[in-house]
């Protein structure tokens, strides 16, 4: 799970190349950018798929994430990701085992989730490939050549300043995609315990604490 969630938002963060920009991609990026940053927590449904046409490959998993400021936390393939802003811990109810770390130069934003609500910042070219039925689809290339992708897949309701899809094309074959079920704030009030592992409540969960 870890390799694809982190495949899927290494694919938006990892390019740091000058963009071209489209006018009129940019105007619906940043609104809707502007948008979902008015909230001051964000919830996420979605639903991530890992597909292989030439090998018949079709895997969706649904997931839950919870974002706030630079804290996350993400539910997906039977694993909890957290971020409190400063260590991840990754826990594996099934293996019972929780995994503590600090984050390394470049993975705190690898594997932040709020980057999927930021593609306009990210160095990409960006073209408004079609819009149609309040839906604007707009993809984004690598200026430089990247090792792992072609190209992102942006679908966007431009009606309700929403991102509905986000899809990763592999240049193996695989495409990651992720598509938003629903985004709102959450119903409750999230602190920093959130978005940390719990060992009192888990007192069975073996803590190999990698720090």
């Amino acid at each position: 799970m870890k390799y694809i969630l982190t495949l899927m938002l290494l694919a938006l963060s990892g390019i740091y190349a000058s963009a071209q920009t489209d006018g009129k991609a940019k105007t619906i990026l940043d609104k809707t950018v502007e948008h979902i940053k008015s909230y001051p927590a964000v919830e996420v449904v979605f639903d991530l798929s890992m597909i292989n046409k030439e090998e018949d490959i079709k895997e969706t998993h649904h997931g839950k994430a919870y974002m706030k400021d630079k804290m996350y936390r993400i539910d997906v393939m039977d694993v909890i990701n957290y971020f409190d802003g400063e260590v991840i811990y990754t826990y594996m109810p099934e293996q019972e085992e929780v995994n503590i770390k600090n984050p390394d130069d470049n993975e705190e934003e690898m594997l932040n989730p709020s980057i999927l609500f930021d593609i306009h910042n990210q160095k990409f070219n960006q073209k408004l490939v079609e819009e149609k039925d309040g839906t604007a689809y707009i993809e984004l290339t690598p200026k430089k050549e990247h090792k792992q992708i072609t190209k992102i897949g942006v679908w966007i309701n431009t009606k309700t300043n929403m991102v509905e899809k986000v899809t990763s094309f592999g240049k193996d074959g695989n495409d990651v995609i992720i598509t938003i079920k629903s985004l709102k704030k959450p119903d409750m009030e999230l602190d920093v315990k959130f978005f940390r592992f719990d060992k009192d409540a888990h007192p069975e969960v073996e803590v190999i604490d990698l720090r």
